[in-house]
């Protein structure tokens, strides 16, 4: 009998059923009770061999007699499902019973089939279990009560069936979940992939700071050796000098290569010049070409032919003292750098303390004799002197240079080093940025004593420096360092006259690239038109040739490019500084104010000033007179001892310190540092914007604003 023709029978007999059921009085059901309990099994028997041959949708079937056919299903799916998790193991009798009831006891009870949820935990567990497990219970379980329950249970179920189907899950139902699961899956996907990222980053992060703090600690290992062997160097000249006399030649270096401290390609290669005596030269290029790396290189002698009796003397940007110099003063700084009458004076104390304990030779007698005549002939007695008439024309006070220098300011150990570069009168003199921390009046000075002084007109004198001004005063040469070329060039006249030239250089660059690029389009324009020209084996030939000619004058043009690159690198650059509007009223305002720091005198009192958006000010004064004090009171960092500082809450202030460092997170590429102070959102527009306004200034990928 087919599945369908079932049903229509089930239904017909449920109806006669009815009808008689209607006409007899009610009693509790016979087949429900006989089926209950028949075969009594032993207590040997397991739970799948009970439920082996148990046929759950025939008890269900007669139970639900007459109850609508889809819940029907439902229920009957719902046990065959728990008895076959029994049979395979799966599950238990208790938990699948516990299973059910949970599903039905309820509704029983709702529906006032069973009384209490223990009568219709019981109702629900006998739907369940097949006779063999329910006869162990007794004959007293199927009591008229008991069969009552069962009945009135039956009904209930069937008025509950609309709210048992309303608990079926739909299709749309399931795809949605399904669809919330994925997105959940792809969701904890995503944060997995975005911490190993991030991870990985973290760990590129710390290895690059890993490997700037080697550079750096490798760059300070080279500096201190260039250090001791600059010291070497200076004493070995001196000896030398009183064998050999002064230098009074020409200092020559040829087809020397220059290492990159920092790693990388040669900063020069085959680079040559000629250092001539009472010449005064300026060392220009780019920032990172290697100015103050060829500086300190010429300084050790580590390229050139250096004489032996050549004195050098350097001055870097960067001060590091010994402990010894720390605790001197300035005064006895700069008189140290007198090296050769520093050394006469240690071998002249020890040949009078042999001589006062009668030990001194003939010979040592002599030598004592040179010694001391030496001295007077170089002014030893008036050294001390010399030496403070040089502080004072660089603008230290007496209070200064009675200080130790390790209490004193990154600036003024700087003016105290120039000044015994100058001091020590060496062959040849190296400075790297000597106006950087000088005041107006002592550029002037330094300017006047390099280009007029008679002691500068025998000896050498290189310099790097950004100042075009002091440049133009003191130079007469030009040595220019090509990054693009790496190439060392050396021409006559001070900065200005070789900017001039330059400025032609880049005029006739410009022209003569026009007329080769035009060419090479009329070439490619007509050998890629086809047979426009005609089709003969002539013109073909000739369009043949065009094409080679041009791809012959592409080859050309790009070795004129790369040979005239560092034309390009010293174009001027453009410095925008854009503002955010104007204000209405004072952007900061000073009204009667004075200020000193403790146990120092008052820098300044009474002070009135008055700062609008138009305002363009410009801070006057020796150092130590109070200029960059009076700007962090401005800006709120300090507070007066005196009188009243207003700032606009609509203003914003951008700071740049003279000490870099001071602002700027050495470990970080110009690039971390912008997306550092201006994060925005993140995004690849953001960044490129941060890129183009670093490449506007000058601060390109190669110098590590791409990294």
């Amino acid at each position: 009998m087919s599945r369908r023709a079932a049903r229509r029978a089930a239904k017909k007999s449920g109806g006669e059923s009815k009808a008689k059921a209607a006409a007899a009085p009610v009693v509790a059901p016979a087949a429900p009770a006989t089926s209950v309990s028949s075969a009594a099994p032993t207590e040997s028997l397991s739970a799948a061999s009970l439920y082996k041959d148990h046929d759950s949708s025939t008890d269900l079937a007669i139970a639900f007699k007459g109850v609508d056919e889809s819940l029907l299903e439902y229920y009957q799916g719902l046990r065959a499902e728990l008895v076959s998790q029994i049979r395979s193991g799966e599950t238990t009798k208790d938990d699948a019973s516990a299973q059910f009831i949970e599903l039905v006891s309820q509704v029983l009870v709702d529906s006032g089939v069973a009384s209490s949820l223990p009568d219709a935990a019981a109702l629900a567990k006998a739907l369940l279990k097949p006779a063999a497990l329910l006869s162990e219970q007794g004959e007293e379980k199927t009591t008229a009560a008991g069969s009552s329950s069962t009945t009135n249970a039956y009904t209930g179920i069937a008025q509950d069936s609309k709210v048992r189907l309303a608990r079926v899950k739909t299709k749309q139902q399931i795809w949605m979940e399904e669809r919330e699961a994925k997105e959940n899956r792809d969701s904890a996907k995503a944060s997995r992939e975005a911490e190993l990222l991030n991870k990985k980053l973290e760990k590129k992060a710390a290895r690059k700071k890993k490997m700037k703090e080697t550079n750096a600690e490798e760059s300070e290992r080279q500096r201190a050796e260039i250090e001791e062997e600059l010291l070497a160097a200076r004493r070995d000249a001196i000896y030398a000098c009183a064998n050999m006399g002064a230098f009074k030649g020409t200092l020559e270096t040829n087809d020397f290569t220059l290492p990159n401290p920092g790693g990388g390609q040669p900063l020069l290669e085959d680079a040559s010049c000629t250092l001539v005596r009472g010449r005064r030269y300026g060392l220009i290029g780019r920032n990172g070409t290697g100015k103050s790396t060829m500086l300190r290189a010429l300084a050790s002698r580590r390229h050139g032919n250096f004489p032996p009796n050549l004195t050098v003397h350097y001055v870097s940007q960067e001060v590091n003292l010994s402990a010894e110099q720390r605790q001197k003063n300035p005064v006895e700084i700069v008189v140290d750098a007198d090296l050769e009458r520093t050394m006469l004076m240690e071998e002249t104390e020890e040949l009078e303390a042999l001589s006062n304990s009668d030990q001194l030779d003939v010979e040592g007698a002599t030598r004592l004799g040179e010694c001391l005549a030496r001295l007077v002939d170089i002014g030893a007695e008036t050294a001390s002197a010399r030496a403070t008439q040089l502080l004072d024309n660089l603008g230290f006070t007496s209070e200064l240079k009675a200080r130790p220098l390790e209490n004193l300011s990154g600036g003024w150990r700087v003016r105290t080093m120039l000044a015994a570069a100058i001091f020590a009168e060496p062959d040849l003199l190296l400075l790297d940025e000597p106006t950087n921390h000088l005041s107006i009046l002592a550029v002037m000075w330094l300017a006047r004593e390099l280009s007029h002084s008679p002691t500068w007109k025998s000896r050498i004198v290189t310099i790097v420096s950004h100042d075009r001004h002091f440049m133009d005063v003191v130079c007469t040469d030009v040595l220019h360092i090509s990054g693009a070329a790496r190439r060392l060039t050396q021409s006559r006249g001070n900065y200005t006259s070789w900017n001039e030239t330059r400025r032609q250089q880049q005029i006739a660059f410009a022209k003569e690239a026009a007329l080769r690029q035009a060419e090479i389009d009329k070439l490619q324009d007509y050998a890629g038109h086809g047979f426009k020209y005609g089709g003969s084996s002539s013109q073909i030939n000739k369009m043949k040739m065009k094409e080679k000619q041009a791809e012959k004058l592409v080859e050309d043009f790009k070795s004129f490019k790369e040979n005239a690159s560092s034309l390009k690198e010293d174009m001027e650059l453009s410095l925008e500084i854009k503002s955010g509007g104007e204000l209405d009223g004072y952007v900061c305002q000073l009204m009667n104010v004075s200020f000193g720091y403790p146990s120092s005198p008052i820098l300044f009192d009474q002070v009135e000033v008055g700062i609008t958006s138009k305002s363009r000010v410009v801070l006057l004064g020796e150092n130590g007179m109070g200029k960059t004090t009076l700007v962090k009171l401005m800006l709120g960092l300090l507070e007066p001892n005196n009188g009243t500082v207003r700032r606009s809450p609509h203003a914003r202030v951008a700071l740049v310190n003279q000490h870099h460092a001071d602002q700027i997170d050495l470990t970080l590429t110009p690039l971390q540092f912008m997306q550092k102070c201006y994060p925005g959102n993140g995004s690849y527009e953001h960044t490129q914007k941060l890129r183009s306004h670093l490449a506007g200034c000058g601060v390109t990928a190669g110098s590590g604003a791409g990294e």
